[in-house]
């Protein structure tokens, strides 16, 4: 009787401790994730702990190898002694493919690894991926703004290191103009290879008189009229991101259509836009509004003289903060100046924040939080130049 005693004592201690331990792997991890990894949308540190025995065991997933190195050191420091099962991406599984392509105009990435899963985000032709594991027959992939969504296999081509880096030094050319097509044969009058978007990057093979041979990540071939195209080169150095050139972009994708989740000329939700018209000027932005607005120069304002606005400065809407309930950005908009604004809305639009215009919106007016100045703050505030991200760096002497 007493052994039996004294094992339900030492049963319910080690169950005790266990529960205890339990407890500080989770504040430990949840303290973890808080540092690296505070948007899961741009950073992946997913922690799961589960009884085995007599021993915790912790499981899980992560791209970010000192976030695990952390948990292990932190975990020993606490003398919780435990199993490491934590994955640190990229998965075997890929064979040291842990890059990619976009192979078609525009990509779909989704929020799961499903065909009718939502869409989050989408990539151009061209664009590089980050690849960390595989299931059925998505990838998870992560975009140059980091963002993270799942992308189905036939919608980019995978790559290793060294012929990532093959791709990215050849020569390449972005295309200008906005759904066109490259042909099978130097002639409009051929089969199409694919469309094209702005922002498309392919490879030149051959400039000729008319046409310039190019190739696209998954080897296929066609002809682009050379007045859709510029080296990247030149496209680069051409980039000036002032007032005039932005509300330009913007208002040429006057009337596109909103897409939740898209970030291209065939559809495009708020932040996808501002997003976009940033891009084709030479400024990399985050993915989301609540991401943007975090960006750039604050801009001290007020909805009754919307003063020190300038045309070009991002405006943010949503919820302010009160006691009771956190700060929520929900809409972005570009200012045009004289309180219009252009956005994707239903459909890219212009709209009004002063009372008694035609296309006044009350409930615009009324979601204002605060706006960001974007436009000289380049290289800093968050304000990413696109020729100073390696993944569309020229190849070295090329220019027309």
């Amino acid at each position: 009787m007493y052994r039996f005693f004294l094992l339900l004592f030492c049963c319910g201690w080690l169950g005790c401790q266990q529960n205890y331990q339990l407890k500080q792997v989770k504040q430990i991890a949840e303290a973890l994730r808080l540092e690296y990894a505070p948007d899961k949308r741009v950073a992946l540190f997913q922690i799961d702990t589960i009884v085995n025995r007599k021993k915790l065991e912790i499981h899980g997933e992560t791209t970010l190898t000192e976030a695990k190195k952390a948990l292990v050191e932190k975990l020993g420091a606490a003398g919780i002694d435990f199993v490491d099962s934590l994955v640190l991406l990229p998965s075997h599984e890929l064979q040291d493919k842990h890059m990619g392509v976009v192979s078609v105009s525009v990509c779909n990435i989704r929020s799961e690894p499903r065909h009718a899963a939502e869409l989050a985000t989408q990539a151009l032709l061209g664009t590089t991926l980050r690849v960390w594991k595989k299931q059925g027959d998505f990838y998870l992939v992560q975009s140059p703004d980091d963002y993270f969504g799942w992308l189905d296999g036939g919608a980019f081509q995978l790559m290793t290191t060294g012929e990532h880096e093959k791709w990215v030094t050849s020569s390449r050319a972005m295309v200008i103009q906005d759904f066109v097509f490259a042909y099978e044969n130097p002639s409009e009058q051929s089969l199409k290879t694919t469309d094209l978007l702005a922002g498309n990057l392919v490879q030149i093979v051959d400039k000729q008189p008319i046409f310039t041979k190019i190739a696209l990540p998954d080897g296929r071939q066609g002809f682009v009229k050379n007045e859709w195209l510029s080296p990247l080169a030149n496209w680069l150095d051409s980039r000036q991101a002032s007032p005039f050139n932005i509300l330009a972009t913007a208002q040429e994708m006057m009337g596109r259509p909103y897409l939740w989740g898209g970030t291209s000329g065939k559809g495009m939700d708020c932040s996808g836009f501002t997003k976009m018209v940033f891009f084709l000027n030479g400024i990399q932005l985050p993915r989301d509004a609540s991401q943007q607005v975090h960006t750039g120069e604050l801009v001290e304002t007020d909805t009754g003289s919307l003063k020190n606005l300038q045309p070009g400065d991002l405006l943010f809407f949503g919820r302010k903060a009160t006691p009771e309930k956190k700060e929520r950005i929900s809409h972005v908009a570009i200012y045009m100046g004289g309180g219009k604004i252009i956005h994707a809305s239903d459909r890219v639009k212009v709209e009004s924040l002063v009372r008694g215009d035609p296309t006044f919106v009350p409930d615009r007016l009324a979601t204002f939080v605060r706006s960001k100045r974007i436009l000289g703050q380049e290289g800093k505030n968050g304000v990413v130049r696109v020729f100073e991200s390696p993944y569309y760096q020229p190849a070295p002497n090329w220019k027309d």
